[in-house]
Protein backbone atom coordinates (compact mmCIF):
# COMPACT_ATOMS: atom_id res chain seq x y z
CA UNK A 1 0.00 0.00 0.00
CA UNK A 2 1.84 3.66 -0.23
CA UNK A 3 2.23 5.69 2.10
CA UNK A 4 -0.35 8.49 2.62
CA UNK A 5 0.65 11.91 2.86
CA UNK A 6 0.09 15.18 4.20
CA UNK A 7 1.22 18.06 3.11
CA UNK A 8 2.20 21.72 4.31
CA UNK A 9 1.41 24.50 2.29
CA UNK A 10 2.65 28.28 3.57
CA UNK A 11 0.32 30.31 1.74
CA UNK A 12 0.84 34.43 2.25
CA UNK A 13 -1.91 34.89 -0.04
CA UNK A 14 0.02 35.88 -3.12
CA UNK A 15 -0.46 33.91 -6.30
CA UNK A 16 3.14 31.71 -5.86
CA UNK A 17 1.92 30.13 -2.39
CA UNK A 18 -1.46 29.85 -4.57
CA UNK A 19 0.39 27.95 -7.50
CA UNK A 20 1.63 25.58 -4.67
CA UNK A 21 -1.59 24.71 -3.58
CA UNK A 22 -2.65 23.47 -6.73
CA UNK A 23 0.89 21.88 -7.18
CA UNK A 24 0.03 20.18 -3.69
CA UNK A 25 -3.78 19.16 -4.77
CA UNK A 26 -2.55 17.98 -7.69
CA UNK A 27 0.17 15.75 -5.99
CA UNK A 28 -1.96 14.50 -3.56
CA UNK A 29 -4.34 13.10 -6.03
CA UNK A 30 -2.00 10.32 -6.65
CA UNK A 31 -1.72 9.05 -3.19
CA UNK A 32 -5.27 10.13 -1.50
CA UNK A 33 -3.13 12.71 0.57
CA UNK A 34 -4.22 15.53 2.58
CA UNK A 35 -3.02 19.08 2.93
CA UNK A 36 -3.08 21.45 6.00
CA UNK A 37 -2.97 25.24 4.57
CA UNK A 38 -1.02 27.20 6.75
CA UNK A 39 -0.93 31.17 7.37
CA UNK A 40 1.01 32.56 9.87
CA UNK A 41 0.25 35.82 11.66
CA UNK A 42 2.18 38.14 13.45
CA UNK A 43 -0.80 39.72 16.12
CA UNK A 44 -3.91 38.31 17.08
CA UNK A 45 -5.68 41.32 15.98
CA UNK A 46 -5.14 39.51 12.57
CA UNK A 47 -6.73 36.17 13.19
CA UNK A 48 -10.36 36.75 12.21
CA UNK A 49 -9.52 38.55 8.97
CA UNK A 50 -6.75 35.32 8.18
CA UNK A 51 -9.03 32.48 8.78
CA UNK A 52 -12.07 33.70 6.63
CA UNK A 53 -9.39 34.09 3.75
CA UNK A 54 -7.72 31.13 4.40
CA UNK A 55 -11.20 29.39 4.21
CA UNK A 56 -12.49 31.37 0.86
CA UNK A 57 -8.77 29.98 -0.24
CA UNK A 58 -9.71 26.32 0.69
CA UNK A 59 -13.33 26.29 -0.83
CA UNK A 60 -11.81 28.07 -4.34
CA UNK A 61 -9.41 24.89 -4.76
CA UNK A 62 -12.23 22.57 -3.15
CA UNK A 63 -11.68 18.74 -4.49
CA UNK A 64 -13.64 15.82 -3.84
CA UNK A 65 -10.16 13.81 -3.58
CA UNK A 66 -8.55 15.70 -1.35
CA UNK A 67 -9.32 17.02 2.05
CA UNK A 68 -7.52 20.96 3.03
CA UNK A 69 -7.69 21.80 6.42
CA UNK A 70 -6.53 24.94 7.27
CA UNK A 71 -4.72 26.92 10.08
CA UNK A 72 -3.57 30.51 11.05
CA UNK A 73 -0.69 30.47 13.66
CA UNK A 74 0.69 33.70 15.08
CA UNK A 75 4.39 33.45 15.20
CA UNK A 76 7.27 34.06 12.55
CA UNK A 77 7.63 32.81 9.30
CA UNK A 78 10.77 31.75 9.20
CA UNK A 79 11.02 29.92 12.62
CA UNK A 80 7.99 28.59 12.67
CA UNK A 81 7.05 26.60 9.57
CA UNK A 82 9.35 23.86 9.51
CA UNK A 83 8.27 23.45 13.42
CA UNK A 84 4.60 23.25 12.62
CA UNK A 85 5.12 20.91 9.95
CA UNK A 86 6.93 18.44 12.33
CA UNK A 87 3.81 18.72 14.74
CA UNK A 88 1.13 17.87 12.67
CA UNK A 89 3.40 15.47 11.67
CA UNK A 90 3.39 15.90 7.62
CA UNK A 91 5.87 14.19 5.40
CA UNK A 92 6.35 17.11 2.60
CA UNK A 93 6.32 20.73 2.95
CA UNK A 94 5.43 22.56 -0.42
CA UNK A 95 6.32 25.99 -0.52
CA UNK A 96 6.02 29.09 -3.23
CA UNK A 97 9.36 30.46 -3.56
CA UNK A 98 9.14 34.49 -4.60
CA UNK A 99 11.88 36.85 -6.40
CA UNK A 100 15.59 36.90 -5.68
CA UNK A 101 14.87 39.65 -3.48
CA UNK A 102 12.27 37.51 -1.04
CA UNK A 103 14.97 34.62 -1.26
CA UNK A 104 17.58 36.57 -0.17
CA UNK A 105 14.86 37.93 3.14
CA UNK A 106 14.94 33.88 3.38
CA UNK A 107 18.18 32.54 3.40
CA UNK A 108 19.92 35.46 4.06
CA UNK A 109 21.90 35.93 7.74
CA UNK A 110 20.98 36.45 10.40
CA UNK A 111 18.20 35.13 9.69
CA UNK A 112 17.82 31.05 9.16
CA UNK A 113 16.20 29.87 6.47
CA UNK A 114 13.07 28.22 6.19
CA UNK A 115 14.98 24.68 5.13
CA UNK A 116 17.38 25.05 8.09
CA UNK A 117 14.58 25.43 10.59
CA UNK A 118 12.85 22.48 9.15
CA UNK A 119 13.37 18.81 9.82
CA UNK A 120 10.80 18.16 7.19
CA UNK A 121 11.74 17.83 3.45
CA UNK A 122 10.40 20.84 1.07
CA UNK A 123 9.41 20.94 -2.39
CA UNK A 124 10.17 24.50 -3.55
CA UNK A 125 7.97 25.63 -6.73
CA UNK A 126 7.83 28.60 -9.17
CA UNK A 127 4.74 31.02 -10.09
CA UNK A 128 4.69 29.30 -13.41
CA UNK A 129 5.39 25.29 -11.89
CA UNK A 130 2.58 22.83 -13.04
CA UNK A 131 2.80 19.51 -12.01
CA UNK A 132 3.19 16.43 -13.50
CA UNK A 133 3.09 13.19 -12.32
CA UNK A 134 6.75 12.87 -10.85
CA UNK A 135 8.24 10.10 -13.61
CA UNK A 136 11.43 11.23 -13.22
CA UNK A 137 13.62 12.51 -10.27
CA UNK A 138 17.24 13.71 -10.38
CA UNK A 139 19.30 13.63 -7.27
CA UNK A 140 22.12 15.57 -6.91
CA UNK A 141 24.96 14.35 -4.67
CA UNK A 142 28.31 15.97 -3.47
CA UNK A 143 31.57 15.53 -1.83
CA UNK A 144 30.10 15.78 1.82
CA UNK A 145 28.35 12.00 2.89
CA UNK A 146 25.28 14.27 4.59
CA UNK A 147 24.51 14.85 0.58
CA UNK A 148 23.33 10.99 0.29
CA UNK A 149 20.57 11.53 2.44
CA UNK A 150 18.69 13.12 -0.65
CA UNK A 151 17.72 9.40 -1.34
CA UNK A 152 16.06 8.88 2.09
CA UNK A 153 13.89 11.64 0.98
CA UNK A 154 13.77 11.06 -2.82
CA UNK A 155 13.15 7.53 -2.76
CA UNK A 156 9.85 7.98 -0.51
CA UNK A 157 8.65 10.25 -3.32
CA UNK A 158 9.80 7.80 -5.55
CA UNK A 159 7.57 5.19 -4.04
CA UNK A 160 4.47 6.92 -3.81
CA UNK A 161 4.49 7.99 -7.89
CA UNK A 162 6.78 5.13 -9.32
CA UNK A 163 9.49 7.53 -10.90
CA UNK A 164 12.72 6.86 -12.06
CA UNK A 165 15.60 7.76 -10.02
CA UNK A 166 18.64 9.78 -11.76
CA UNK A 167 21.68 9.70 -9.22
CA UNK A 168 24.38 12.49 -10.97
CA UNK A 169 27.46 13.88 -9.19
CA UNK A 170 30.39 15.95 -10.20
CA UNK A 171 33.09 14.72 -11.86
CA UNK A 172 36.43 15.89 -10.99
CA UNK A 173 40.00 16.44 -11.89
CA UNK A 174 41.47 15.65 -8.44
CA UNK A 175 41.47 11.66 -7.80
CA UNK A 176 40.88 12.14 -4.23
CA UNK A 177 37.09 14.46 -4.83
CA UNK A 178 36.52 11.37 -7.51
CA UNK A 179 36.93 8.76 -4.90
CA UNK A 180 34.65 10.37 -2.37
CA UNK A 181 31.56 11.46 -4.82
CA UNK A 182 32.54 7.48 -5.99
CA UNK A 183 32.21 6.29 -2.39
CA UNK A 184 28.94 8.51 -2.31
CA UNK A 185 27.36 7.50 -5.79
CA UNK A 186 27.57 3.20 -4.70
CA UNK A 187 26.29 4.24 -0.98
CA UNK A 188 23.15 5.78 -2.15
CA UNK A 189 23.05 3.63 -5.26
CA UNK A 190 22.99 0.64 -2.63
CA UNK A 191 20.44 2.28 -0.38
CA UNK A 192 18.40 2.29 -3.52
CA UNK A 193 19.18 -0.93 -4.39
CA UNK A 194 17.65 -2.43 -1.09
CA UNK A 195 14.70 -0.03 -1.22
CA UNK A 196 13.28 -1.84 -4.61
CA UNK A 197 14.13 1.54 -6.70
CA UNK A 198 17.06 1.03 -9.57
CA UNK A 199 18.60 4.42 -10.25
CA UNK A 200 20.62 5.85 -13.60
CA UNK A 201 24.12 6.98 -12.54
CA UNK A 202 25.76 10.06 -14.06
CA UNK A 203 28.73 12.36 -13.70
CA UNK A 204 28.63 15.91 -15.01
CA UNK A 205 31.89 18.01 -15.90
CA UNK A 206 32.36 21.13 -13.20
CA UNK A 207 32.75 23.55 -15.40
CA UNK A 208 29.50 25.30 -15.80
CA UNK A 209 27.95 22.21 -13.01
CA UNK A 210 24.54 23.91 -12.48
CA UNK A 211 23.77 24.54 -16.00
CA UNK A 212 24.74 20.99 -16.70
CA UNK A 213 22.54 19.94 -14.14
CA UNK A 214 19.79 21.80 -15.91
CA UNK A 215 20.39 20.63 -19.21
CA UNK A 216 20.86 17.06 -17.83
CA UNK A 217 17.25 17.44 -15.79
CA UNK A 218 15.57 18.52 -19.37
CA UNK A 219 16.83 15.62 -21.42
CA UNK A 220 16.00 13.39 -19.35
CA UNK A 221 12.58 15.32 -18.62
CA UNK A 222 13.23 15.70 -14.69
CA UNK A 223 9.56 16.58 -12.80
CA UNK A 224 11.63 16.89 -9.50
CA UNK A 225 15.04 17.95 -9.19
CA UNK A 226 16.18 16.96 -5.31
CA UNK A 227 19.68 19.05 -3.76
CA UNK A 228 20.78 19.00 -0.33
CA UNK A 229 21.21 22.50 1.13
CA UNK A 230 23.70 23.89 3.45
CA UNK A 231 23.55 27.40 5.20
CA UNK A 232 27.86 27.79 5.00
CA UNK A 233 29.10 28.47 1.22
CA UNK A 234 32.06 26.40 1.26
CA UNK A 235 29.33 23.46 0.07
CA UNK A 236 28.62 22.74 -3.68
CA UNK A 237 24.94 22.66 -2.50
CA UNK A 238 25.29 25.99 -0.41
CA UNK A 239 22.41 28.73 0.05
CA UNK A 240 23.66 30.17 -3.48
CA UNK A 241 23.51 27.00 -5.55
CA UNK A 242 20.42 25.91 -3.66
CA UNK A 243 18.53 28.85 -4.81
CA UNK A 244 19.25 29.40 -8.40
CA UNK A 245 18.10 25.71 -8.90
CA UNK A 246 14.56 26.67 -7.39
CA UNK A 247 14.52 29.16 -9.91
CA UNK A 248 15.71 27.23 -12.61
CA UNK A 249 14.75 28.56 -16.02
CA UNK A 250 12.71 24.92 -16.21
CA UNK A 251 10.41 25.82 -13.41
CA UNK A 252 11.25 21.95 -11.96
CA UNK A 253 10.03 21.79 -8.45
CA UNK A 254 13.31 21.52 -6.43
CA UNK A 255 13.04 19.72 -3.51
CA UNK A 256 15.59 19.95 0.06
CA UNK A 257 16.29 19.87 3.31
CA UNK A 258 19.16 20.91 5.83
CA UNK A 259 22.24 18.82 4.89
CA UNK A 260 23.74 20.28 8.20
CA UNK A 261 20.78 18.80 10.36
CA UNK A 262 21.82 14.99 9.87
CA UNK A 263 22.23 12.83 12.92
CA UNK A 264 25.63 11.88 14.55
CA UNK A 265 26.93 7.81 14.55
CA UNK A 266 28.67 5.81 11.09
CA UNK A 267 29.52 7.79 8.51
CA UNK A 268 26.29 6.69 6.60
CA UNK A 269 24.23 5.63 9.71
CA UNK A 270 21.74 8.62 9.06
CA UNK A 271 20.68 7.04 5.41
CA UNK A 272 18.67 4.00 7.12
CA UNK A 273 16.94 6.34 9.55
Amino acid sequence: MATKFLYLVPIDFTPVTENALVFALDAAKYNKGEIVLLHIISHAKERIAAEKSLRDLAAKHQNPEVVISTRVVIGKVLRDIGIIAESVGVQLIIMGTHSTSVWQKIFGSPALSVVSNSNVPIILTQEDTSFHKIKSIVMTVDLAKESVQVVRYASKVAQVFNSKLFLVGQRYSDEGFMQKIEVNLHVANGYLQEQGLPATIHLLDSTNFEKNLIEYCREVKADLLAATHYQDNFSLFSTNLVQSLAENELAIPVMTFDGEDTSSGSQFGFITQ
